[in-house]
């Protein structure tokens, strides 16, 4: 990305939070064209990780791009259903969504991920959910961990995962695609997040539409504003 492009993008973002009542992550965008909602996720086997012996199947690659279609006909393993039950964000005995929303507990609809190699994934794991999921207008990354035996939202991000990254903590770095309505048109930040202190908080913006912001003048400008917009918007909660 040049310094005109950024310019642009930065300019974009500062111009309309001075305008009040601005479009917020409640409202529809116009996508871009190319820029889909629902993606396609892989898996990957856990032999190498130091996930539990009991844990079958290490969800979500490294250093590559995540994408998920919703197009799997059943989940890898059956207990996922039953993650989806207790957290009660589906009804199983649908097979279409609803016009209010209400989905079948169905991988057309969502999608699980690890980030924690330490814990089963039915103790700590992400859940990608399609956009039009409980009325929402976009995809959200809902991230999970179990205390005492109950299923913990512990962040939720507006938008979906991209990359996971190994981290010597042994819980993942991840870099998420963060959703935005500015003005009526679709924009997205790809951001890193980092877990600290029990939950995910935004490191740094590392690109947008328009590509990576490559130059670590204009990374820092770019993670300033899109921090604050984020925050203001609680594109990340």
């Amino acid at each position: 990305m040049n310094k005109t492009q950024l310019h642009w993008s930065l300019l974009l973002i500062s111009s309309w939070m001075m305008i009040s009542g601005c479009n917020g992550p409640d409202n529809p965008v116009t996508e871009k064209e190319g820029d889909s909602n629902d993606v396609e996720a892989f898996t990957i086997d856990a032999s190498d990780s130091v996930l539990p012996s009991d844990s079958t199947v290490y969800y979500g690659g490294y250093e590559t791009e995540i994408t998920t279609l919703f197009n799997q006909d059943e989940f890898p393993e059956a207990y996922l259903e039953q993650l989806l039950v207790e957290l009660k964000i589906c009804n199983p005995q649908l097979e279409e969504l609803q016009g209010d929303g209400v989905a079948p507990c169905s991988p057309n609809y969502f999608q699980f991920y690890s980030y924690n190699r330490h814990r089963k994934i039915e103790d700590a794991f992400m859940l990608q959910v399609k956009k039009g999921v409980n009325g929402f207008p976009y995809r959200r990354l809902l991230i999970f961990t179990r205390e005492n035996g109950i299923l913990v939202k512990m962040n939720g991000i507006i938008g979906y995962l991209v990359e996971k990254r190994p981290s010597p903590s042994g819980i993942d770095d991840l870099v998420v695609a963060v959703v935005d309505n500015i003005g009526g048109y679709y924009e997205r930040y790809d951001v890193l997040i980092r877990y600290e202190n029990g939950k995910y908080q935004f490191i740094e913006a590392i690109g947008d539409l328009q590509g990576a912001f490559d130059n670590a003048e204009l990374r820092k400008e770019a993670t300033r504003q899109i921090k604050q917009r984020i925050e203001e918007k609680e594109l990340i909660f």
